[in-house]
């Protein structure tokens, strides 16, 4: 189950509170509150801000802010003891869960504190229980509507053994009661199953059961309570049926999954657990083992693919077999076997074969088709006008950075998660605008999502570790698949996750899910990720932020450093008109292909829109070379130069401020009018060479320490020309 049934859950409450009329306004405000509370377990329920959206709702219809949070407060807390039953693997709140939720929902202002203590609840679930009628053979008749129940499924009534009751006003009808003990025989909770006065199942407000006081962590047994056969059923007619087919045994319903995980087995027990077929076995059998412990299981979908439940079992098959299937129960290691088993089929040999097509290359050498990229950057160094302009490539077929567009125009979709998308149109016409792009160029091929109200989440952290969102993951798939969308942008990917980027467990599911869609879509998907501070070092795979999973997991990976003004023009010579917003672009993981021999250079221009304002828009950027004009007689020169002053025992100075620099031999050697800041990038490539070299000097008249520049490797006379 993903967060989109939570979203539609959501709307539909709102929905029908916005319609609500006068007299019918509180309790309508109540069942959505309760429609809240019974799927706030499910992964991407986004509580806060639902009774938000139902607090807004309530107040434009005129009921008052303390009235809406306390009526939302009881609502909700009954939907929590009442969680909507969907196999979906999502298990419901334990006890200790709600009652931390709620205080936190009370401390955020969003519902009233819940003023009724545990054992409040606990005492009114056993005052109902004391109004209800003992089902037994003298109160059959006035227990009809419930005999009726479970006589419709198979179980008589002896199998009550008066440990069920009945209630002729549960939910506005009647019901079948079963109580819900804690490991002192103390009952704390009921499970009420609505029936109607002919034996059928009913539903009041979309639920077929209700609970009342503490379910979760309570049991209810029937057998003798000493026997050492223990057998573990999730739901209470399943339990019944259990009885019936193996009397002997203490048979034990924790009313759900989650129950099961917390079940303690009596030391040395054997147990049974009759699962249905969505019970992760291994996942109890690991919480809940020990103590000598030994798990069999009955899996009644692999005995009768048409059955679920114990239940369901002898319904079809009878008692007998209901019995013969516990007696002939698997152990729990061989169910474990099994599913392996069945989900594994490894190793598979390998046919030889010479004959491999080539890999899909979209753009440059980092979008390939089928794959997952990273482009990991600093914020304001301009990413995402880079990511645009790629776009725009790839959407036009034009080669608008010096990267090539592989097959020509492709569809590409543009997702932001950050800014408006109003911001985002304004420098995509800015683009489009800088290079000449026509409507008809992009019309149809380019889509494009922004706002950080945007809801996509591949995965997110909860109390039962991550889920991946399947439904929206499968909506992607479909839309990527009916556009015919070829390139995916994701920027930033820390807006699309709800989990801890550091955990590298968790960073693996989530890009998984990223990688499920480039699989099924055959489409490249690039991930916008942060780096980190690198202390003034140029940002490369290790400052990529969060887990190392992210780049483990992506084929080609791409950092964005920036170019400071000054390095612009002292480290690369670019004139002075040309040296503000420069950024390089660096292969930070380049498997699918050799790293480039050069960085790639980009340059952020302004282009003014017809509404006067100025719009940065990315370009292709190439520095000027240094060694232009510059040959290897000109370099022996400033090498002669420099050994000269060594040998008078004047060196050059490394640094600009000294008398001595050895800047002023370079313009010597070369030309007296050349910009000191090529000269001071030619001196830094020379000494990267080892042209040139710096050794620790002393001042013979000051005493103090410095550093020189000496000649490193000698240019020869060949290499001069002379």
């Amino acid at each position: 189950m993903s967060g989109a049934y939570w979203d539609a859950v959501v709307r539909n409450v709102v929905d029908d509170l916005s319609t609500a009329g006068p007299g019918a306004r509180n309790a309508q405000l109540n069942a959505a509150s309760f429609a809240l509370g019974r799927c706030a377990h499910l992964p991407g329920a986004d509580i806060d801000a639902a009774l938000l959206q139902l607090t807004q709702a309530g107040e434009q219809i005129g009921l008052a802010a303390p009235e809406i949070r306390a009526t939302m407060a009881s609502g909700f807390r009954r939907g929590t003891d009442n969680p909507r039953d969907i196999e979906d693997g999502s298990m419901p709140f334990e006890p200790p869960a709600i009652e931390r939720l709620m205080r936190r929902l009370a401390k955020a202002k969003l519902i009233e504190a819940d003023v009724e203590d545990v054992q409040t609840k606990i005492d009114r679930a056993q005052a109902k229980l004391k109004s209800c009628v003992t089902i037994t053979p003298d109160t059959a008749q006035a227990c009809r509507p419930a005999l009726l129940y479970l006589n419709g499924r198979g179980i008589s009534a002896r199998a009550l053994d008066g440990q069920a009751a009945f209630s002729p006003n549960v939910a506005s009808g009647p019901a079948l009661v079963f109580p819900a003990r804690d490991a002192d025989g103390q009952v704390t909770g009921l499970q009420a199953v609505l029936v109607d006065a002919d034996g059928e199942r009913r539903e009041h407000k979309g639920v077929r059961k209700f609970s009342h006081g503490r379910i979760a962590g309570s049991t209810f047994q029937i057998g003798p309570d000493d026997a050492a056969d223990v057998i573990l059923t999730e739901g209470p007619e399943d339990a019944l049926s259990a009885h019936m087919a193996a009397p002997t045994a203490r048979v034990v319903c924790t009313f759900g999954k989650a129950g099961l995980r917390s079940y303690t087995p009596p030391r040395g027990a054997s147990v049974t657990i009759l699962a249905d077929p969505d019970l992760d076995v291994s996942t109890v059998v690991d919480a809940i083992g020990g103590g000598g412990t030994a798990f069999r299981v009955v899996r009644f979908d692999r005995l009768d693919e048409n059955c679920t439940d114990a239940n369901e079992y002898l319904q079809t098959h009878g008692v007998e077999a209901l019995a013969t299937a516990i007696v002939g129960a698997d152990t729990a290691d061989d169910v474990r076997a099994a599913e392996a088993e069945a989900k594994y089929d490894w190793p598979t040999p390998w046919k030889f074969t010479l004959d491999v097509p080539p890999r899909r290359w979209l753009y440059g050498d980092h979008l390939v088709r089928g794959y997952v990229s990273v482009l990991a950057s600093a914020g304001g160094v301009g990413k995402t006008s880079m990511q645009i302009v790629e776009a725009l490539s790839l959407a036009t077929g034009r080669d608008l950075l010096g990267e090539p567009v592989h097959e020509g125009p492709t569809n590409v979709w543009l997702v932001n998660l950050e800014d408006p998308m109003e911001e985002l149109t304004r420098r995509i016409a800015a683009a489009c605008r800088y290079y000449g792009i026509k409507r008809e160029e992009i019309d149809g091929r380019l889509f494009v999502d922004a706002g950080r109200d945007l809801r996509m989440t591949f995965a997110r952290s909860g109390r039962d570790g991550v889920t991946t969102d399947g439904a929206m993951t499968d909506y992607m798939i479909s839309k990527i698949s009916e556009n015919e969308i070829g390139a995916v942008s994701i920027d930033p990917w820390v807006a699309a996750l709800g989990i801890n980027e550091n955990d590298n467990a968790e960073m693996n599911l989530a890009v998984g899910a990223v990688r499920s869609v480039a699989d099924a879509t055959d489409c490249a998907i690039s991930l916008v990720h942060h780096i980190r501070k690198a202390n003034g070092d140029q940002a490369g795979a290790d400052h990529i932020r969060g887990a190392s999973s992210l780049l483990g997991a992506a084929r080609a990976a791409r950092a964005i450093n920036k170019i400071t003004q000054e390095q612009a023009i002292a480290e690369l010579g670019v004139p002075e008109d040309q040296s503000l917003g420069l950024f390089r672009v660096d292969n930070a993981k380049a498997n699918l292909t050799l790293p480039p021999d050069k960085a790639v250079y980009r340059r952020m221009v302004g282009v003014q829109m017809p509404s006067g304002e100025y719009v940065g828009v990315c370009t292709a950027f190439s520095p000027p070379d240094l060694f232009d004009g510059i040959t290897a007689g000109d370099t022996l020169r400033v090498q002669r130069l420099i050994h000269k002053a060594a040998q008078e025992d004047v060196p050059y100075r490394k640094s600009s401020r000294a008398t001595q620099w050895v800047g002023h031999a370079v313009s010597q050697a070369i030309d007296a009018d050349v910009a000191p800041a090529k000269v001071r990038a030619l001196l830094k490539s020379w000494l990267a060479s080892g042209v040139l070299a710096e050794e620790p000097y002393k001042d013979a008249r000051s005493g103090r320490e410095t550093t020189i520049i000496v000649v490193g490797e000698w240019v020869t006379r060949d290499e001069a020309g002379l």
